[in-house]
């Protein structure tokens, strides 16, 4: 009963994460399909900024990840020097998440039978 509630736990975990790295792909994406100036509009102003006059952690966040996909990491680490380590934490993700889903294709095929499956990721 116990080693089933835990099987549970972890399918509900690893479809969780996968979901969550379906967002950071897409945040990964953006650069890519979205011209800068469209994705702008939708960016609202940092609060933080307009409070306090000072930049908080994430700004120049966005326009630090498109000089990344052109390749630019020094202009990207003038804008916000997290940026390089964010994206590239993102990049791993998204490759460890697309790893571990196709080494575990059972966990696709259990989705629905997840109550019911005792042999889940066995």
């Amino acid at each position: 009963m116990l080693q089933s509630r835990q099987r549970e736990l972890t399918l509900v975990g690893l479809f969780v994460w996968y979901i969550l790295s379906v967002g950071i792909f897409i945040i990964l994406l953006l650069p890519f399909v979205v011209p800068q100036h469209q994705l702008a509009q939708f960016i609202p102003e940092c609060t933080w900024q307009s409070q306090f006059h000072k930049p908080c952690a994430f700004c120049g966040m966005s326009t630090a990840f498109y000089a990344i996909s052109r390749g630019d990491f020094a202009q990207a680490h003038r804008l916000n020097p997290l940026s390089l380590y964010i994206y590239f934490t993102f990049l791993l993700n998204t490759l460890c998440a697309v790893l571990t889903l196709k080494r575990n294709t059972r966990f696709v095929k259990n989705i629905g039978a997840m109550p019911h499956s005792d042999k889940v990721l066995s």
